[in-house]
């Protein structure tokens, strides 16, 4: 699932809540949905255990 379904589906969380949960900015995660960039590992981890989900189940599609 994309990051915007997953963030409606597993808490609720408006972009706002999710950045500060994960430790990056609301615009990081704005990007992050509209495919302009994707998280670092690190990152998608600490999202997936934010959102209590798999990493595997997160997708991130870039527009190039």
């Amino acid at each position: 699932m994309t990051l915007k379904q997953a963030r409606k589906k597993c808490g609720g969380y408006t972009q706002k809540e999710l950045a500060e949960l994960v430790g990056v900015s609301e615009m990081t995660v704005s990007n992050w949905e509209t495919g302009k960039t994707a998280p670092s590992i690190r990152l998608w981890k600490r999202l997936a255990g934010v959102l209590g989900i798999a990493m595997q189940e997160l997708e991130f599609e870039v527009q190039l």
